[in-house]
């Protein structure tokens, strides 16, 4: 997977959880804090007796390291560090690190056909590396373009169809279950957001415990 230094560029990537899972996370509350302070004072980031340019080299290197250690699941100063040592593996555990990945059609962006919230009370915002979310939602195309392709058909053969509304408004029962079947077999970035989380706080929960 392309490496990318810190301050290239992120994303924001809003995140739809369940209640337990934003539980587990806000109990690492204490856990961020505490880290945060202890790369703060790290010697690393340490410009006591440096001029002006030495002091924002020497913040610069601090900051791409501490971007390599997020990325490694070795530092989690935030829950956008845990995101994304949870994405970093997400990603890994997938096998996209290593595939040249097609880039994502025009159609792709936005909301992601099939994808749905229901069942997902809470959510976070949180700004990812721009290279991780981009590859993830390539490896997300790749992984349900034929689902993808067969929805959109299905789409332009009912197009006054609200089939993720209660009352599934435009379609009818054969309708909305070929639907439904096609949805299941998508994988869309929601599913990868939230896999990144739950990751993520598996990885803190272990060094926190250590």
């Amino acid at each position: 997977m392309e490496h990318v230094q810190a301050g290239i560029g992120n994303i924001k990537v809003t995140v739809y959880l369940t209640e337990e899972t934003l539980s587990d996370l806000s109990g690492l509350a204490a856990y961020l804090d505490a880290e945060m302070k202890g790369a703060n004072n790290n010697r690393m980031a340490d410009t006591r007796g440096l001029d002006r340019r030495e002091a924002a080299a020497r913040r610069d290197l601090w900051e791409l390291k501490k971007e390599q250690l997020r990325r490694a699941g070795q530092l989690f100063d935030s829950r956008r560090a845990l995101v994304t040592a949870g994405l970093v593996q997400v990603i890994a555990d997938r096998g996209w690190d290593h595939q040249d990945l097609p880039p994502l059609p025009g159609q792709a962006r936005g909301r992601w056909v099939g994808s749905s919230n229901i069942g997902f009370s809470k959510h976070i915002s949180v700004d990812l590396p721009a290279d991780l979310v981009v590859r993830a939602k390539a490896g997300c195309h790749q992984f349900s373009r034929p689902a993808t392709d067969a929805l959109y058909k299905w789409r332009e053969r009912n197009p006054r169809a609200t089939p993720t509304r209660s009352t599934r408004p435009g379609c009818g029962p054969e309708e909305h279950a070929e639907y439904a079947r096609l949805a299941a077999l998508i994988l869309t970035p929601g599913d990868i957001w939230r896999d990144a989380v739950k990751t993520g706080i598996a990885m803190a929960k272990v060094i926190a415990a250590t």
